[in-house]
């Protein structure tokens, strides 16, 4: 047998470190690397997106308020006034 089709014959199979890594290099192997950074970053942003859109807006009396009073930092709710 030849060395090419011993090669071949080896791509096929996921190497020793197992089949994730096998398939998060598959990308890079592939020469679509960009590519897939593109698509997922828009993704990722499409439905972030999609959550800011369709989310309800926080009532007026419900918003986190901070009161600064001399000797304390911590945050108060205005429902807790």
């Amino acid at each position: 047998m030849s060395r090419r089709v011993n090669r071949r014959r080896q791509s096929g199979r996921p190497p020793y470190g197992g089949l994730l890594p096998w398939l998060l290099s598959l990308p890079a192997r592939l020469h679509l690397r960009w590519l897939l950074i593109l698509v997922v970053m828009l993704v990722v942003m499409g439905a972030y997106g999609r959550a800011m859109v369709t989310a309800a807006p926080m009532p007026p009396g419900k918003a986190p308020a901070v009161e600064q009073t001399p000797g304390t930092t911590t945050a108060r709710t205005a429902s807790a006034h």
